[in-house]
């Protein structure tokens, strides 16, 4: 059980289990004598605790009477799912939780002892807000679909990041108005959707504790992990000023843990020069190329072997390498095997990021755990690699302005037949900027 301290509500939270015994007392007269039985022995076990129907605020009671909760609640949550069911007894949009199913206090066990569970939220305000809403649909009758994703992020046993996706179940929830609640119209309605972030207004037209919320929510979850991380990937690949940032790297090498629930992994890239003919180094913040290894740049037969060169180049196709050290005995020593095998690498995706069968550069998905990759979790990669080649096309277009920048910046007119020249001495000239130098040109 945790609980939660958030102070400023439109609702009191009262946790009562009332309306779901009042179903109980339904079934225990009915005809099926089996439904009935069970119905009054659950009526039985909460007679002598009133407070269980009354409501209370006090968690701590949610503890004291834990065996007798288990017994009312034993219908929503089966014995029979509870090890395949992530779901929690809970209050709307709070970090209370209760009578866990078998499965999610294992995944709280696996994140350690000291870990607790809190709801991943975009904006505090917006929790106001949602109660709102709720207050809205139940006692106001309008139904506004204003709903956010709600998240438990949890690390598993090995520290990777999962997403749970929170879903909740509000059939046990009763809403009453105190004195504070006002007799909103249809205008008040229109002024709160004109302004849906206006905090202020939100507190004026449904006042702190102007209702009771007396009952409880059903939390079920799934893990939504590879769809956030799809989320987390493409927008960090729009973000701006990516190679000067400090954190891009690393974030998305978090990011692709989870995406791929594996915890040793690492994320390079190289760039494809066209016109060279070559691999190159993406220089900038925590940036590495496992292709290249020291190198800053490499022609591409000498840096590929010939089923390699054909997958990334000709075919546009991923090479999976599930053990490099097999395959580097195999072929002697040869490239990629080579630089892969220097770096302690022991397998690895390289993912080639083309557009119109034109290669742009390559993704270097890496572990030093012998066959972490396969041809089979490769194609999870299918999901993410439009955003990354839409996100490697923009850079090099940013890159191509800045080059004709630094060159009319440093140069007056050029000959076009040696203008090749002046443009590779300017992408010399801002690479060594990334690195932190002060170059000439």
């Amino acid at each position: 059980m945790t609980s939660d301290s958030s102070t400023e509500w439109p609702l009191q939270h009262f946790i009562s289990f009332d309306k779901l015994l009042k179903r109980y007392e339904k079934i225990a007269e009915g005809e099926d004598a089996f439904l009935a039985g069970k119905a009054r022995r659950i009526l039985k076990a909460q007679a002598p605790y009133p407070i269980l129907r009354e409501g209370f605020t006090d968690v701590a009671l949610l503890e004291k009477h834990e065996d007798v909760i288990s017994i009312i609640l034993e219908d929503a949550f089966s014995e029979v799912l509870t090890e395949n069911e992530i779901k929690v007894a809970s209050l709307p949009y709070k970090d209370i939780i209760f009578n866990a199913s078998s499965r999610f206090k294992k995944i709280l066990k696996d994140a350690g002892d000291n870990f607790i569970p809190a709801l991943t939220k975009e904006d505090a305000s917006l929790d106001y807000i949602m109660n709102c809403v709720v207050i809205l649909k139940f006692h106001y009758g309008y139904k506004l679909d204003f709903h956010r994703p709600y998240f438990y992020k949890i690390p598993n046993a090995e520290g990777v990041m999962h997403y749970y996706r929170v879903l909740y179940n509000a059939d046990f929830i009763e809403l009453y108005p105190t004195e504070l609640a006002k007799d909103l119209k249809q205008r008040d309605i229109d002024e709160l959707l004109e302004h849906p972030n206006d905090l202020k207004l939100w507190k004026e037209k449904i006042p702190p504790n102007s209702f009771i919320s007396k009952g409880f929510v059903i939390a079920n979850m799934f893990d939504a992990t590879a769809e956030q991380a799809i989320s987390e990937i493409k927008s960090k690949l729009i973000s701006a000023n990516k190679r000067g940032s400090d954190t891009f790297m690393s974030d998305l090498q978090e990011t692709f843990k989870s995406f791929f629930k594996l915890k040793d992994l690492k994320v390079g890239f190289s760039a494809y020069s066209r016109e060279d003919d070559q691999f190159e180094r993406v220089f900038g913040k925590d940036m590495h190329s496992y292709l290249l290894n020291e190198s800053d740049f490499e022609i591409c037969n000498e840096a590929l072997c010939k089923q390699s060169y054909e997958k990334l180049l000709n075919q546009n196709t991923y090479f999976i390498v599930p053990d490099v050290e097999k395959y580097f005995d195999k072929s002697k020593g040869m490239q990629p095997y080579k630089n892969l095998q220097q770096q302690g690498i022991k397998s690895v995706i390289f993912a080639p990021i083309a557009r119109d069968n034109e290669l742009l550069g390559v993704l270097e998905i890496v572990s030093e755990v012998k066959n972490q990759f396969n041809g089979v979790n490769a194609r999870k990669l299918d999901d993410v690699m439009p955003y990354i080649v839409s996100a490697v096309v923009r850079s090099k277009n940013e890159q191509e302005n800045l080059i004709d920048a630094v060159i009319q910046k440093e140069c007056t007119t050029i000959h076009s037949a040696v203008y090749w020249k002046f443009r590779k001495e300017a992408k010399r000239f801002i690479n060594e900027e990334l690195k932190g130098n002060d170059p000439t040109f």
